[in-house]
């Protein structure tokens, strides 16, 4: 297959299967601001914006062309495979579950369980297929160590990792240890990096403070991308 082919169809799968998430992920945050809505006693004079305005059309197109472009970037470097399925389906699904912790500090639960599904399945049947049993062991152990840190992380104060990134953390160890587990150290190492520097970055602007909450999901999903695509 050649380079162009294989740019053009990563592009279009990447495009499309993040298109296909899009109302699941406009659903979760309006969901997610109905839930706020209705926790908040409303004044006469408080408006309230609607859950449908959380998520604009050109946002959806946005997450397409960046999903689409990942996707054929990391196909370009690595070529078709079975292998890659897991990893590039990761990706598809960071890109949304990103978006919604920026927009409203969330990592809907419906949206990590259908990407954990998708990934570990896809992993399970290239396995089973293709005699790939020692990928998935290492993949699995991945899984498993990346949500006992987190886990662990999150028992000694909730504060420090929310129960979110703890959800998240199986199907990204998972998803990354598939490809090595140098990879999967790598990108919990940059998320940890990034999200040091933003927030030394906030707290000098006067933006946050020494205890403001950061969004670690989309940090775990700028680690990941920064690995799968270098």
């Amino acid at each position: 297959m050649s380079a162009t082919i294989t740019l053009l169809s990563g592009a279009l799968l990447g495009a499309a299967a993040a298109l296909l998430l899009v109302p699941l992920t406009r659903r979760e945050l309006a969901a997610a601001v109905t839930r706020s809505n209705d926790t908040v006693e409303e004044s006469p004079s408080t408006a309230v914006e609607p859950p449908a305005a959380q998520i604009a059309w050109g946002h959806s197109a946005a997450l397409a062309a960046l999903s689409g472009v990942l996707l054929a970037y990391v196909l370009k470097r690595v070529g078709w495979s079975f292998n890659a399925l897991p990893p590039l389906l990761l990706l598809v699904g960071l890109v949304q579950l990103a978006y919604c912790d920026l927009k409203r500090r969330l990592l809907p639960k419906t949206l990590v369980y259908a990407l954990s599904v998708a990934v570990i399945a896809s992993g399970v049947a290239i396995a089973l297929s293709t005699s790939e049993t020692e990928r998935l062991v290492q993949a699995s152990l991945g899984a498993v160590i990346s949500f006992g840190l987190f886990f662990t992380v999150n028992l000694m104060n909730p504060r420090w990792m929310a129960f979110g990134d703890v959800r998240l953390s199986l199907v990204f160890g998972f998803g990354l240890a598939w490809v090595s587990p140098i990879d999967l150290f790598e990108a919990f190492l940059y998320a940890n990096v990034l999200a040091l520097v933003a927030g030394v970055v906030l707290i000098a602007s006067g933006r946050a403070g020494r205890k403001s909450a950061l969004p670690f999901g989309l940090f775990m999903a700028l680690g990941a991308v920064l690995v799968l695509i270098t």
